[in-house]
């Protein structure tokens, strides 16, 4: 297996039980070459082997699933402006240098204080939004990353779509993409549990504490879904073109889209490397998963846990670091 240094480590933090469990796949110049569930879905109140098929909590992953393709998807179409105020869309925000390109990079240098944030239900909280946010010192200097920015973009579809961003992300690309499997709903029944809250096992009920509490109107968090849907994804993402994205806009993905030179960041996504033989792209989620891909060499990592089971493991963090670069240098 090519990437032997990258699975040690994945095997290192469940030997440590750093996480319960790993539902992972690689993917070696564009074929799926490896492919492992191993480890526990979960540890209390009893422990229970991890199963194929079974539904993770993607948490930000969400960002770079849905609302990502769907914004571009909507630039494609005409019907929103990358390079537009984000005020335009929403008068509720004052700041005109703030445009959706910015949120996109996580560089707006969204920041708020909301006092009980997660004690508001979804009108409560989105108002509590709008009067709380601003746009500070880090305003085009740095790429800060920031649920503000995906929940403003989410904002922003549903004032140009006239619908709940997270049925507009069901319908204009899970759909059209054939992730069936992936859900904002899902069977509790289904899904791997997360943290254990109040002395309550959290099951099926997104963990992001926003999320919950705008429902169907969080662009930042709420995907439930499987390691084959995740897989089916980033082959789209690997893809010249897709049903949703012209070879245009994919090719974007591979280039620095900040306003600013001395930045770096993509449509959503992070850079591991960027050289001209390697364009190593990633995201994660809170919970415990992650993606890599590399459209240049055509690899790619999935990688689903529940490292917030039955409490969050910080220990994830150093390992899930590590593994970003070992992946970097295994092969292209």
């Amino acid at each position: 297996m090519v990437f032997t240094d990258t699975e040690n480590l994945i095997q290192a933090m469940l030997e440590q039980q750093i996480i319960p469990g790993a539902d992972y796949t690689f993917i070696h110049h564009g074929r799926l070459v490896h492919e492992v569930t191993t480890g526990y879905s979960s540890v209390v109140p009893i422990k229970r082997r991890l199963a194929q098929g079974e539904y993770f909590d993607v948490a930000s992953l969400t960002k770079v699933m849905g609302t990502v393709p769907l914004t571009l998807w909507l630039e494609q179409q005409g019907r929103i402006n990358l390079e537009a105020p984000v005020s335009q869309y929403l008068p509720q925000i004052k700041d005109a240098r703030v445009t959706l390109r910015h949120l996109l990079t996580h560089t707006s240098g969204a920041k708020a204080w909301i006092d009980q944030r997660d004690e508001l239900n979804a009108s409560e909280l989105r108002e509590a939004i709008y009067n709380n946010l601003t746009f500070g010192a880090d305003f085009n200097q740095k790429v800060v990353y920031n649920d503000y920015n995906f929940l403003l973009l989410g904002f922003i579809i549903e004032r140009v779509l006239h619908m709940p961003v997270q049925v507009a992300i069901q319908k204009y690309v899970l759909q059209p993409w054939g992730l069936e499997a992936s859900s904002f709903t899902p069977d509790p029944h289904q899904a791997i549990p997360t943290q254990v809250r109040n002395g309550i096992l959290t099951k099926g009920q997104v963990h992001d504490p926003k999320a919950a509490s705008l429902g169907l109107h969080a662009g930042s968090a709420g995907l439930f879904s499987t390691k084959h849907d995740v897989v089916k994804f980033t082959l789209k993402m690997l893809a010249n073109e897709n049903e949703l994205l012209d070879e245009t806009t994919m090719r974007q993905f591979e280039g620095n889209q900040t306003t600013n030179s001395k930045l770096l960041r993509s449509w959503g996504w992070a850079f591991v490397t960027r050289k001209p033989h390697q364009v190593l792209l990633r995201h994660s989620g809170f919970t415990g998963t992650f993606i890599l891909l590399d459209r240049l060499t055509q690899n790619g990592l999935v990688f689903l846990s529940n490292r917030v089971h039955p409490q969050p493991n910080l220990e994830f963090l150093e390992y899930r670091q590590k593994i970003y670069q070992t992946f970097a240098k295994e092969d292209f």
